[in-house]
């Protein structure tokens, strides 16, 4: 699982050391309750396009200050792996993108039906992807499942659709947002209104946390306080309510200073 955890600005300069010293109550040691037995290892990563990490603000591509991708503990190289560009694994929130909102997905999604329905009058109409796995269910040592895919993508509106879903900007959505296995049927056979609710539901990235504060949150459920030995004897109050939307805003609102990392691990 990938977190964003939160650090202050003075980190700057000691950014791992510092996501260790957040991230140490949190490691299993069964020293104490489960609920603080998490995770066994982790390293910092989200520096290519949809790899979990940021979209960079545009103008701060090249800013010395955004955190770069930790190579895995099976490579043998140690120097941090350069970001693609306008992506990152961090930085101070002032230089990311967060503005991916509900509302301009629903946006996006309303332009890719219109745009949809706009080429299916232009063009031939498409056969399912269905139609291409049953053939080769049907053929398997003559048509392979690899073909299929070919012929099913190569059809004229499947292409222009792509082509222009490309030039959308869906880079801070969730990786699958508009990208159906089939959207011949998605979008070709699906109401406006059904189609735009259905895809804006799943458009923002879900983030877990790990705030400023010491409470991880993670999976849209209440958090828990690295402090204590357990939820159960903890009397701290959560800094925000559990639910992803908090994170989003809570998240949003942080001092452009504070560092945002993203970390993967493994639990």
């Amino acid at each position: 699982m990938s977190i964003t955890v939160c650090l202050p600005a003075r980190a700057a300069d000691q950014v791992e050391t510092a996501v260790a010293r957040a991230m140490a109550p949190f490691e299993i040691d069964h020293m104490r309750g489960d609920d603080l037995d998490i995770w066994d290892s982790w390293r910092i990563t989200g520096g290519t396009v949809h790899g979990g990490g940021f979209n960079v603000l545009a103008g701060h591509e090249r800013d010395a200050r955004l955190i770069h991708e930790l190579p895995s503990r099976w490579l043998a190289e140690h120097e941090p792996v350069p970001n693609d560009f306008g992506w990152c694994a961090g930085g101070p929130r002032g230089l990311l993108d967060l503005s991916a909102s509900r509302e301009e997905a629903m946006e996006l999604a309303d332009l890719a039906w219109q745009r949809w329905h706009e080429l299916a009058l232009e063009l031939p109409t498409p056969r399912p992807r269905q139609f291409y796995d049953a053939r080769h269910s049907a053929e398997p040592q003559y048509y392979s499942s690899e073909q299929a895919s070919a012929d099913y993508d190569a059809q004229p509106l499947v292409r222009a659709f792509e082509d222009f879903l490309g030039m959308l900007p869906t880079e801070r959505y969730s990786v699958w947002f508009l990208r159906s296995v089939d959207p011949v049927v998605t979008v070709g056979s699906a109401r406006r209104e059904e189609f735009i609710a259905l895809t804006a539901r799943s458009a923002l990235r879900k983030r877990n946390a790990l705030t400023l504060e010491g409470w991880w949150y993670e999976g849209g459920t209440p958090g828990i306080h690295g402090l204590c030995h357990s939820p159960v004897n903890c009397r701290h109050k959560p800094d925000l309510p559990a639910g992803y939307d908090h994170i989003d805003s809570y998240l949003a609102a942080l001092p452009s200073d504070v560092l945002l990392v993203n970390v993967h691990c493994h639990v």
